[in-house]
């Protein structure tokens, strides 16, 4: 049942989480150094630096060969709560940075994920429009799946007669989803902030809280993990990560 109190929480967290990704930054490390891919693990044909930027990309005829997603992992160290910023740019399709996350063999990974993508899905109200419905959602790859849409403050709960279909209830909302998309840069790099602070997680892009998640899903849940950079099967596709940097939460 929702109450009071949970939207004043939420509201509240809100905006201290805004407050804290305009702020100096200390205590952060650096993940990428800009000139190569050492610390990080990929198929080598996806994945390259460019002009200071990590870049995956597929085409047409370069697909993975088993037509699964493929991702770049971060080899160098696994973390559990933290706050995780970088910028990106999209092309074509949808992606995102994996945390929490487990190494499944031959560059698949499992687990929560902070989504971004190009507006590439059909916008059922403008004939001929593409829209971007999934950037900023709470997700998990190859598991619970969808648990929260953007806009969404959700509590996940676990469903022992369908541990991968958890009860999820909306407590609250941090706005409007098209309103919010409107935040996302096309043509230019976004900021993107990602907070695991024990079962409680937050996506910010570009100073906007993107959805939250509170994660009592006891049958679910994993306190650490890997990171891991996400390129999706099956269409063209292009993105660029750079800055990316991470500060432990104590």
């Amino acid at each position: 049942m929702k109450t009071q109190w949970h939207f004043i929480i939420v509201a509240a967290f809100a905006n201290v989480l805004v407050a804290l990704q305009a702020a100096d930054e200390p205590g952060f490390q650096s993940l990428f150094n800009g000139h190569d891919l050492s610390g990080w693990d990929g198929d080598k044909p996806f994945w390259r630096v460019e002009n200071g930027a990590i870049v995956g990309e597929t085409s047409a005829e370069k697909q993975p060969a088993d037509k699964k997603n493929t991702f770049l992992i971060y080899r160098a160290g696994e973390f559990g709560n933290f706050e995780l910023r970088f910028k990106y740019k999209v092309e074509g399709f949808n992606s995102g940075i994996q945390y929490r996350s487990v190494d499944k063999g031959g560059w698949h990974v499992d687990g929560l994920q902070a989504d971004f993508e190009a507006r590439w899905q059909d916008d059922k109200t403008a004939p001929d429009a593409k829209a971007d419905r999934f950037s900023g959602m709470f997700f998990e790859e190859n598991g619970r799946m969808f648990m929260g849409q953007r806009g969404d403050v959700v509590i996940v709960r676990a469903n022992k007669d369908a541990p991968k279909k958890p009860r999820v209830e909306k407590i609250a909302s941090t706005g409007d989803p098209k309103e919010l998309e409107k935040a996302i840069k096309r043509d230019d790099w976004n900021d993107y902030t990602v907070i695991a602070n024990g079962n409680q997680f937050v996506h910010i892009i570009n100073g906007r809280v993107m959805s939250m998640g509170i994660d009592e899903d006891e049958l679910n849940f994993r306190k650490s993990g890997i990171l891991a950079l996400q390129l999706h099967s099956g269409r063209p596709m292009k993105i660029e990560v750079k800055d990316i940097r991470i500060r432990e939460l104590k």
